[in-house]
This record gives C-alpha cells, structure tokens and sequence, in this order.
C-alpha cells in the first residue's frame, strides 16, 4: 500500500472516531429504523404522486419537525463543515 493510500485509510479511521461521526451515525440508524418516520415518508411520497399538495406540505412540516428527523438534519450540516475543514487541509497547497 502507497504511503498515501496508507494515510487515507488512517484519516478515515480517525474521521469515524470523532464524535460528531458516531453521533451522526447514531441518530441516523434511529431516523432509518424508526417505524412512525418510515410510516410518515411513505405518506409524504403517496401525498406527492396524488397531487394532493396542502397534505405533502403538512406531511413534510411535521416529518422535518420530529425530533430525530431535526436532530439529524443539524448533525449532516455539522458533519459536512467538518468534513469540510478536513478537505481544505487536504488539499492545501
């Protein structure tokens, strides 16, 4: 393994210790496991394909105001200014 495939793999490993990436990872199982979210996104799809679209909107509010839904929401944008920063310092020059 090259030097730089080697420290690529390293960072990775690094990246997934952080504990911003745990919790991401944490709430995002959460989010795909819980039966009222997946109940709700079926709904949302159905409202959408039916045209019916004060119910989508409705349907949409309340799926992006659950908790764990918001939570995540916060988590990805924190998550991408993180991996960010460590894309900047990569790519540095």
């Amino acid at each position: 393994m090259s030097d730089s495939l080697k420290l690529a793999q390293d960072l990775k490993v690094e990246i997934e210790k952080e504990p911003l990436i745990i919790e991401y990872r944490r709430i995002k199982s959460l989010v795909d496991n819980d039966e009222d979210i997946s109940r709700l996104k079926k709904e949302i799809a159905l409202a959408k394909v039916n045209k019916e679209d004060a119910l989508h909107k409705e349907l949409l509010a309340k799926y992006h105001n659950h908790p764990l839904v918001s939570n995540l929401e916060v988590l990805k944008e924190e998550v991408n200014e993180y991996l960010l920063e460590i894309s900047k310092i990569v790519n540095k020059k």
